[in-house]
């Protein structure tokens, strides 16, 4: 590989020797620095895993949002959506958006197309996780933070996105009066 590869070149010549795979298990390791190499890699991987065009549009889209142009951006992230519908990328950037712009249940839905296409896209995971919280389903979001953090067991924010999930659930079985129990004989 010469100097002038782009990053899209080099991850698909890195996909294409198995180190997608590896970087997936680069994120198990108890190295900081491994872990965060790993996770620029797979970013990396995943905006170039469409082709040129893809990540061109990922591109404009960013580029709209640093200009503060949300709506363009949102423009920009449904039309890669639409002629990529198999992008998990574009899927996740696009959620991350509709987050920003209070779109929770859309934002959802497509942090559930993300994981379909990918399961191991540990930031849709999250970004499922935190929609779910934010609509009050607190049993989902656990089992999402829990599935990201199994590809991801280290990161901080998510293991105290989990614990609050379990602990607000558990507060809030204490606090549900008790059923009383059956009146009457067992047939």
């Amino acid at each position: 590989v010469g100097n002038s590869a782009t990053p899209a070149d080099l991850a698909e010549q890195l996909v294409a020797h198995g180190g997608r795979d590896q970087l997936q298990r680069a994120l198990q390791s108890d190295s900081a620095s491994i872990r965060t190499v790993a996770i620029s890699a797979l970013f990396d991987i995943w905006v170039a895993q469409e082709g040129e065009e893809a990540a061109l549009l990922l591109q404009v889209a960013d580029n709209s949002i640093e200009q503060k142009n949300l709506r363009g951006a949102l423009s920009h992230l449904t039309r890669l959506t639409r002629t990529h519908p198999f992008f998990a990328e574009g899927w996740n950037r696009r959620a991350t958006l509709l987050w920003r712009l209070g779109q929770v249940e859309q934002s959802l839905a497509d942090c559930r197309k993300a994981v379909l296409i990918d399961p191991d896209h540990f930031a849709a995971w999250q970004g499922m996780g935190l929609c779910q919280v934010r609509l009050g389903d607190l049993s989902a979001a656990q089992k999402s933070f829990q599935q990201a953090l199994k590809l991801i067991p280290h990161d901080r924010q998510t293991q105290r996105y989990l614990r609050w999930a379990e602990d607000t659930l558990k507060r809030e079985k204490q606090r549900q009066p008790r059923q009383p129990e059956p009146v009457g004989e067992l047939v």
